[in-house]
């Protein structure tokens, strides 16, 4: 029993210490424009070359998107927009991989690919718009199917990224 502990904590240890890998997916801010309905940011993903974003089980959650205007989420084909009230957060054996501080009354967005989006690609067209005026460094997660050895294997991320200002919401 100790030895099926010990494995599963190294397993976990190992998960966490790949979520900060410096060859791994990221999500970024390509720009912010400012309109009559807000602030519309646009954002890409890219993918490490060592990894894929599968359909029906990966995606990207950024956390605390506050001020969120309905239905400005906007997604390039292939992938799907979501805004869950808890952020989309990867998991392993139902226990949260990653732990960002994910806020309770702000909005979250996340973007689910519907077909398999291969390693080393950059992939641009994502948006959604906000209210909110200021900007706070935020979170952003990810889940990703990493392949080495003929063998794949889930992965967790989750880095930093440039969000709406919660203060004022």
């Amino acid at each position: 029993m100790r030895r099926v502990i010990v494995m599963g904590l190294a397993g976990v240890a190992a998960l966490a210490f790949s979520s900060v890998s410096a060859s791994a997916l990221q999500v970024l801010v390509t720009h912010m424009d400012k309109g009559a309905d807000g602030v519309t940011y646009h954002f890409s993903v890219k993918t490490d070359p060592g990894e894929s974003l599968v359909a029906g089980s990966d995606f990207v959650t950024v956390y605390n998107f506050g001020g969120l205007v309905d239905g400005s989420g906007k997604s390039p084909g292939g992938w799907e927009f979501s805004s869950p009230e808890f952020g989309r957060t990867p998991t392993w054996n139902g226990y949260p991989v990653v732990l960002p501080v994910d806020m309770p009354a702000l909005n979250n967005i996340s973007w689910s690919p519907s077909r398999t989006i291969p390693g080393g690609s950059m992939v641009e067209g994502f948006s959604a718009t906000t209210r909110a005026t200021s900007t706070t460094e935020g979170q952003y997660s990810a889940q990703v199917t990493r392949s080495s050895n003929g063998k794949s294997s889930k992965q967790a991320i989750i880095g930093q990224i440039t969000t709406p200002g919660y203060a004022a919401q």
